[in-house]
């Protein structure tokens, strides 16, 4: 068995910390020092194995004294040495705590703590290491502490000889034996007031540098100031030893190890903050630093201002430690702020400020004296007094005053009248508009800290809710009347900015005044304001929102809407606590709205319309409205829904917005009823709003758990009377309705009764414009309705949207029976509202609909009296069949009967392409309009991947390279089946796989690459295959396609320099895919297209000059009187070139790009001229890009 003498050899040999790491533990655990108990004589083996390099250095000590040199081989005796302690020490940090006696650690504590006296080259960092191992045995004893810090001390001035890592070794076997309460009582036994230790400490540590152990040397000083008693003069002496690092600073090079300067301000701020006994030394040293001026820094007096705010928020007993100091500090503070125009600066003075006053109101269990805060008031309102009433200093004296009676309860409720008061007085003489306006913005400030104060008067102590309870309220009360209305009828009627600033600063003022809360003698919180006041407050407030309505153009020629959006701020603060607030606005703007003529409107009082039913919207359902008392009862019983019915009861009884007698109807006008849309908007605004205020105090997650019902919401409808909303408005409660009943605003239970409220509204909606004439169901009108009913249904769980029978009511519109009468209806729009429910519905709750023969075939196969479709509704149609062939219920089997339904489906719709390629029977105008209800439908069953669009895929490929003319167009539409959709989306509950679009890539565009290129196929059919790969292709993301760059680079260059025989509008759009995906395969993976470049560049150049020269002959046509057709994809055809060759030169070396820059700089500056914008700025930024590269 290896000895310990070995073991000492082997380590000292070895240069590997694994190896020695392995040594020290067998040393320790091996059968040796723990498995012997530690043994006196294993011990003494243990301790003598290092003797031969310990009694080398002795002899070589004494040879260095006698020949006053060191021999060739000393610097390797002091690293074998310094090895032999560390095995040593190595040994001891493997040992088991409990494993060494208390004479063993007390004997091992001399041994090493000798080291310290001469050894002062190679023990140092083994020994420091060691005792710091011996301070944490079982068996370690305080008086074996005091002795370590003895011998450490004795190292002396050679302390700042040893290595950084060393000197850290060192302060952190400080930093544990100080922090040791043992070690703590026999130090301050030891050395009583005098702390001798402390003075030794001082000394050899004095000159350290290193960050690191600055970070441990400034704690040491702190805990020594916090933890032990020195005296004064030891005190002045730490003082010294931190202050002269202050302010600190390191540069970036010399704090490898990641300690940062805020880490050193941090570490020093705790010094100056560790004890109350520095007060007398710390405030004088940092205000006299402060008062330098401009000879510091911005940073330097920030570090300054929260050093003093750590040591106010950290010194105990106050009256003694801070309150001598207010004033200094006061003195040299107060023109930070009254001066100050750096904003980190004022910031951190108003912070120590704010400090102060805290510190003399007490902490959450003990009050002090208030006269010491009263004291400190004073101090500051003295000074401040007169700056109020000057307008240079009026924002800076108040920002002063706010700062300090903000801080507390007691500050507030003791001074705040004294400062309203003067805040008043100056307000009855400004000196300018600028002065009132900062003037009120100081008044507000107060009221909204006031406010704070109350929602946090929990958070204290308990004697702050009493003052609050007991404050004197008659210097509020008065605030409306003797302060802002005054103002607000003074300068309402002065247009200019100046007072435009001031009436903004006074409609804020009424919201936080509105939303003050005054505590009873029982707790309990109620409105400052009485209902009157309140009342007031909301009619100015409603005349400036609807004054915009209530004048012509010609009155109201501004265009600045800054004070209105302040008043419906401010408007929806008052209304959620006033909640009669709400309801008397809507039936004033209401009334204003029907006081005019909406049957040929301007398009001044259709804007003024849209503004004031938006901002109604708003007002009312952007927030849920708070339940507090008042001086007298509301006139309707409280509701979080109520603003949510007021808004929808006005809105609905508003619509339809009729004319007056003799004016024209709707239906002969010659423009569409853009007031009734209007309407609807804001109802479908105000529902989005409430949607989201609802999110935002419940959370969607716990929404979702009330979004359902265990009843049939349909039929409970079908009992209640069509003015159900009016009632309910009005404060009525009709006879087994439960949609009011004690519904808190914090009950997500309020969500729900949004939801039932919401479809009572669509189901309305719908019977109505299913049995109505088209006036005034505009299809815009039926598109909001739509939207509606999209966004209700989907936020509806499954179960209760089987329960009432939503999927039959898309086609129904919630009639018994289907009442829609088609001649009444020539353009079919009943099908837009179906898209709204179909939309918004869970692939459960579809199920009745995909019976053999049922609705959803029957729709979807219906062609009979399509005959020559409208576009539009070809769109609606489309639209329909996307969602139906998306969400029905089956499985991953091709057999069951919902499967077994879209297979007949698309075999119908795989016949009539068949058909359509392949005779003559269906015209190509007729075809492009079912080819996109086909396309659509096939959408839909491609995002699910179902399996039965496999098999249309040959019939596609078939359909595409037919000689007939439809065949292009099913070419050039095949990129629908990828293309991103809402309808498609997860969002409206749409079956959606993930990989969808990479999967219909590998089967419709990836065989058709090599057939796609004129040299595998005859030129039309290439032409046809090329224009279905790249609608594909640009309709999917750059993933999907990426493993096939090279044929499709190849098929995109044919496509750029080839004109094929392909119609004007499909070669256009042909086009227009092939430069979207080279500006995709440009940004994602340029390498692929380098040596292609001037294949590209010229396919480009061509693209943009046939393009132009479309244009151009446009524009002679338009001279020449014909027709004017702005076709979007040449505008597109020329912007996509230019954003293409102007990410070249950012993705490339010069060198590749040399031979085009001179043709690329003509080509662009022309471009420049183009004479649409969009296109003229791609042009100027391609023209930046290429001008960096010198010919």
């Amino acid at each position: 068995m290896a000895s310990f003498k070995d073991w000492a050899l082997q380590y000292v040999l070895s240069d590997n910390e694994s190896a020695q790491r392995v040594i020290v533990e067998k040393a320790a655990k091996g059968k040796q020092i723990e498995s012997s108990r530690a043994n006196s004589t294993v011990l003494g083996n243990w301790a003598a194995s290092v003797h031969q390099w310990l009694s080398t250095a002795s002899a070589k000590d004494e040879d260095l004294v006698d020949d006053g040199e060191e021999g060739d081989d000393g610097s390797g005796d002091i690293i074998a040495r310094a090895k032999a302690l560390g095995f040593l020490a190595g040994t001891l940090e493997e040992l088991d705590q409990s494993t060494l006696k208390t004479d063993q650690v007390r004997f091992l504590v001399g041994f090493f703590g000798s080291m310290f006296s001469y050894d002062h080259k190679a023990g140092i960092t083994a020994a420091a290491k060691a005792l710091r191992q011996l301070y944490s045995m079982k068996n370690f004893k305080p008086d074996m502490g005091v002795k370590m810090v003895d011998d450490v001390c004795k190292i002396k001035e050679d302390f700042r000889l040893q290595t950084a890592s060393t000197r850290f070794e060192i302060y952190e076997l400080f930093l544990s034996l100080l922090q040791d309460e043992s070690v703590n009582s026999e130090l301050q036994h030891k050395y009583g007031s005098s702390q001798g230790f402390v003075v030794d400490l001082l000394q050899i540590c004095q000159a350290e540098r290193d960050p690191k152990n600055l970070m441990v040397w400034f704690k040491i000083l702190a805990g020594i100031l916090a933890n032990y008693s020195p005296s004064t003069e030891v005190t002045e002496e730490i003082f010294k030893a931190f202050s002269v690092y202050f302010p600190i600073s390191v540069r970036a090079s010399a704090a490898p190890t990641g300690i940062t300067a805020e880490d050193l301000k941090g570490a020093v701020r705790s010094c100056f903050s560790a004890h109350q006994r520095l007060a007398p030394i710390a405030f004088p040293f940092l205000i006299q630093k402060l008062d330098q001026g401009d000879a510091i820094t911005v940073a330097v007096k920030v570090d300054i201002l929260r050093t003093i705010k750590a040591c106010i928020d950290s010194y105990d007993h106050p009256q003694t430690s801070i309150v001598p100091y207010i004033e200094k500090i006061w003195n040299s503070l107060k023109y930070e702020v009254r001066n100050g125009e750096v904003k980190e600066t004022i910031d951190a003075t108003l912070d120590v400020l704010r400090a102060v006053a805290q510190k003399l109101d007490g902490t959450k269990t003990t009050k002090l004296d208030p006269s010491m805060l009263k004291n400190y008031f004073d101090l500051v309102f003295k000074d401040c007094r007169d700056d109020l009433s000057n307008p240079t200093y009026t924002k800076q004296a108040g920002l002063l005053l706010v700062t300090v009676i903000t801080a507390n309860v007691r500050a507030f409720v003791l001074e705040s009248a004294t400062l309203i008061d003067c805040i008043r007085q100056n307000l009855r003489q400004p000196k300018s508009s600028t002065h009132t306006r900062d003037l009120i913005l100081l008044l507000n400030s107060l009221l909204k800290a006031r406010q704070e104060l109350i929602t946090n008067r929990t958070q204290g102590h308990p004697e702050d809710e009493q003052q609050l309870r007991s404050e004197s309220r008659a210097h509020l009360d008065s605030l409306f009347h003797d302060v802002y209305l005054p103002i607000w009828v003074d300068k309402a009627s002065e247009p200019d900015s100046e007072t435009v600033d001031v009436l903004r600063k006074v409609i804020q003022g009424l919201a936080l005044l509105v939303r003050q809360q005054v505590l009873g003698s029982d707790g309990e919180a109620s409105l400052l304001c009485s209902r009157a006041v309140c009342s007031e407050i909301c009619s100015l407030l409603t005349q400036s929102l609807i004054k915009g309505l209530a004048l012509s153009s010609n009155d109201n020629a501004t265009t600045d809407t800054a004070l209105e959006d302040e008043a419906v701020l401010a408007f929806r603060t008052v209304v959620m606590r006033y909640t009669d607030g709400y309801a008397e606005f809507a039936t004033r703007a209401a009334a204003e709205i029907r006081k005019r003529d909406w049957g040929t409107p301007s398009g001044y009082s259709l804007n003024a319309l849209r503004d004031l039913l938006s901002r109604l919207a708003f007002i009312g359902c952007s927030e849920i409205p708070v339940r507090i008392a008042t001086d007298r009862p509301p006139q309707t019983p409280f509701s979080p829904l109520q603003h949510f019915i007021t808004l929808t009861a006005t809105l609905l009884g508003l619509f339809p917005l009729s004319s007056p007698p003799g004016s024209a109807r709707f239906a002969s006008s010659s423009k569409e009823p853009l007031a009734n849309c209007y309407i609807i908007s804001a109802l479908h605004g105000g529902m989005l709003h409430f949607c989201d205020a609802c999110g935002s105090k419940y959370t969607q997650e716990v929404l979702v758990t009330y979004s359902g019902s265990e009843t049939n919401w349909i039929e409970e409808f079908n009992s209640l009377p069509e003015d159900w909303l009016q009632q309910l408005r009005q404060g009525g409660r009709v006879p087994k309705d439960r949609t009011l009943c004690s519904v808190a605003e914090d009950d997500p239970e309020v969500y729900r009764q949004f939801l039932r409220l919401s479809l009572f509204i669509v189901r309305n909606l719908y019977r109505a414009a299913s049995a109505g004439t088209q006036v005034p169901w505009s299809e815009r009108v039926l598109a909001q309705v739509s939207s509606i009913a999209a966004l209700v249904v989907r936020a509806i769980d499954e179960k209760l949207q089987v329960s009432c029978g939503l999927a039959a009511a898309a086609f129904s519109f919630f009639q018994p029976t289907e009442a829609w009468d088609k001649e009444k209806d020539p353009v079919q729009l009943k099908e837009l509202l179906t898209v709204g429910i179909l939309e918004g519905l869970w692939p459960g709750a579809m199920v009745d609909l995909y019976q053999p023969g049922g609705l959803a075939e029957g729709f979807m196969c219906d062609t009979a009296h399509l005959g020559p479709i409208p576009s539009r509704l070809s769109e609606i149609r489309a639209a329909i069949g996307a969602i139906l062939a998306n969400k029905h219920k089956g499985g991953p089997s091709t057999s069951d009967p919902q499967s077994e339904t879209i297979k007949r489906v698309l075999d119908f719709w795989g016949n009539q392409m068949k058909i359509a390629t392949t005779s003559n029977d269906i015209d190509t105008t007729t075809f492009g309009e079912l080819n996109k209800i086909s396309m659509y439908i096939l959408a839909g069953a491609t995002a699910r991947q179902d399996k039965n669009v496999l098999g249309l895929v040959p019939v596609l490929h078939a359909a595409i390279r037919s000689q007939h003319q439809n065949g292009e167009i099913i070419a050039q539409s095949l990129g629908i089946l990828v293309k991103d959709n809402d309808l498609l989306s997860t969002e409206n509950h749409a079956v959606v796989k993930r990989f969808y679009k990479q999967w219909a890539y590998n089967y419709l565009a990836k065989p058709l690459y090599e057939l796609a290129l004129p040299t595998k196929t005859e030129a039309w059919q290439a032409a046809r295959y090329s224009t279905a790969v790249l609608s594909v292709v640009s309709n999917c993301p750059f993933k999907v396609y990426e493993d096939d760059l090279e044929p499709l680079i190849r098929l995109l260059i044919t496509t750029l320099n080839n004109r094929f025989n392909l119609s004007r509008q499909v070669s256009l759009v042909h086009r227009v895919s092939a430069l979207e995906t080279l500006v995709e395969i440009l940004m994602n993976e340029p390498d692929s297209i380098k040596g292609h470049l001037k294949a590209i560049i010229s396919g480009a150049v061509n693209v943009h000059q046939d393009a132009s020269q479309e244009r151009e002959e446009k524009f002679k046509d338009l001279v020449k009187g014909a027709p004017r057709n702005n076709d979007l994809h040449l505008v597109m055809c020329r912007r996509l070139v230019l954003q293409l060759l102007g990410g070249i030169p950012t993705k490339f070396e010069e060198r590749h790009l040399l031979p085009y820059t001179l043709q690329m700089k003509r080509m662009l500056a022309t471009a420049s001229g183009d004479p649409v914008r969009e296109v003229r700025k791609t042009a100027l930024l391609a023209r930046e890009t290429w001008a960096k590269i010198a010919v």
